[in-house]
């Protein structure tokens, strides 16, 4: 799905997300949507043991191939809640979506994101993500089945 053509090595690691965009640059509708389902997923596990993970960034992403979807172990002390990690969630599929490095700090709306790049789609089911509902929220959020984010035939060649 992700990376460079695995034929002659194909247990060998695609690499993080963040090369990948640095590579490929923005990623198609479903391909961010799916990334955000795995990471989802992934906190949603780690919050219900109690753990946070504290760093949700591309570069923390780890894309084995075969579809999976790894988050690397705790890099920084940065987020130190489950609500962190969400918005952390949420400011890696805006880089996702568009390439861009995003500021944190700063207010994003469905609005500012479609302007940076984000398709109006994917800007609405970004915006629906509430750190404070939780990781299974968000993982609702991105995978309802009444949204319709396009998806091309050769994107998983």
């Amino acid at each position: 799905m992700f990376g460079a053509s695995t034929r002659h090595e194909p247990h060998a690691p695609a690499g993080t997300l963040a090369e990948i965009l640095a590579v490929q640059g923005p990623l198609p509708d479903h391909q961010v949507a799916g990334v955000g389902v795995g990471i989802a997923q992934y906190l949603a596990v780690l919050h219900q043991s109690g753990r946070v993970h504290g760093d949700v960034q591309p570069a923390a992403v780890l894309l084995p191939g075969h579809d999976v979807l790894w988050l690397a172990p705790r890099l920084s002390p940065r987020a130190a809640t489950a609500a962190a990690d969400l918005t952390k969630l949420a400011i890696t599929l805006v880089e996702c979506a568009t390439g861009l490095v995003i500021d944190g700090a700063e207010s994003w709306t469905p609005e500012s994101l479609v302007e940076i790049g984000c398709s109006t789609a994917m800007a609405d089911v970004i915006g629906s993500i509430r750190p404070q509902a939780g990781a299974a929220s968000a993982v609702d959020a991105l995978t309802r089945p009444d949204q319709v984010l396009p998806r091309r035939s050769n994107d998983f060649a």
